[in-house]
């Protein structure tokens, strides 16, 4: 049962690394900031890093720190910053890369309808959201099975395609490393770590301006999502009310809608369940499916893909979305539970809006 101290130093973690995460791109690493504030900051980034919330109880690997969805060669648990390091040295040594000035692979291509590009950087972006830093911690309901299952399809139709192309033999991509997260050792918050950590988010809070100061300003270095969040980690650090998290729009909660998705309905924005976001999907999918593409037919596909109708992809990145979207299942299936995410979750989130978009949108 965690204590009294565990419960404030969570919420004091969760709403620090929100405001971090909705700053977006670290601001505070280059030299745009006032000396102050990204001082301020880099002292956050360390403090958070330094003292991580607690995992989730009675979870061998804590979903918020290690993927779900696979383990390392030795059996361990992969932690997320790992995984991604994997992605980023198989994208390094693709062996198909586009053409220059194109975005086109040259050769063994992977064929999609640019429907599912879409659809599968949507889906993308929600495994993002869902592991931005300071998310509190989730339990996910039953319905999420279809959806989960719906998801592991579209990656599956992702995988085949991208096999049978001129995918890179498994032997050849590094293997992702584990750490023994099952053997994950607990870090007792002590006053005085809740102390130092208090210390630091308000200097970086106090840093911050309110967005309408940063407006008459012109100060288009922060982001007025992070202003907000600014405020209400003040207000948390001097033991006031307010929220540790907020979601990007009313209603959602994580256990059973989409983070990421909305919908209008009789002119008025809801939260996406996970039974409704099934449904659309199911019907994304009837159209035409993934496939390696024919050399007899490259010359169609290029015109299709020069006309936007179609995508073409190098398999590495086919096979790369298809890993993405298992864990985005794996996540999604009910009853995970995962705790607060650390500010190591940012490397995912960084890595799917960068990385991989841009080697993902080729066309």
């Amino acid at each position: 049962m965690p204590s009294e101290l565990d419960e404030h130093h969570q919420r004091l973690y969760s709403a620090s690394a929100r405001m971090m995460w909705e700053q977006g791109p670290p601001a505070w690493r280059g030299d745009r900031w006032p000396t102050a504030r990204r001082d301020a900051w880099r002292d956050l980034e360390a403090a958070l890093s330094a003292s991580p919330p607690a995992p989730v109880a009675d979870v061998p690997a804590d979903p918020a720190r290690y993927l779900v969805s696979g383990r390392a060669p030795d059996a361990r648990a992969v932690p997320l910053a790992a995984a991604v390091g994997t992605w980023e040295a198989r994208f390094d040594a693709d062996p198909v890369p586009p053409e220059p000035g194109t975005g086109v692979p040259a050769e063994g291509a992977v064929a999609i309808a640019a429907v599912w590009q879409t659809l599968i950087c949507d889906l993308l972006d929600e495994l993002a959201q869902r592991l931005a830093p300071g998310r509190p911690p989730c339990v996910i309901t039953g319905d999420s099975a279809e959806l989960a299952d719906e998801i592991r399809a579209l990656g599956g139709a992702l995988r085949t395609a991208a096999e049978g192309a001129a995918a890179p033999s498994p032997a050849a991509a590094p293997a992702p490393a584990g750490d023994g997260g099952d053997r994950e050792p607990e870090r007792p918050v002590t006053g005085e770590g809740f102390a130092r950590l208090r210390a630091v988010a308000l200097a970086a809070a106090r840093s911050m301006p309110t967005r309408a100061e940063a407006e008459r300003a012109g100060d288009f270095t922060v982001r007025a999502a992070a202003c907000a969040a600014a405020e209400d980690l003040t207000r948390v650090a001097e033991g006031g009310t307010a929220p540790q998290w907020r979601e990007r729009r009313a209603g959602i909660d994580p256990s059973r809608h989409l983070v990421q998705g909305y919908r209008w309905s009789g002119g008025a924005a809801r939260p996406t369940s996970f039974g409704q976001a099934a449904a659309g999907l199911r019907a994304d999918r009837a159209g035409p499916s993934a496939r390696p593409l024919d050399p007899a037919d490259a010359p169609a596909w290029r015109t299709a893909a020069a006309e936007g109708t179609s995508v073409l992809l190098s398999p590495t990145a086919a096979l790369i979305a298809a890993e993405l979207l298992a864990e985005l299942a794996a996540r999604l299936t009910p009853g995970t539970r995962s705790g607060t995410v650390p500010l190591t979750g940012l490397a995912v989130h960084d890595f799917v809006k960068g990385r991989f978009r841009r080697a993902f949108i080729v066309a």
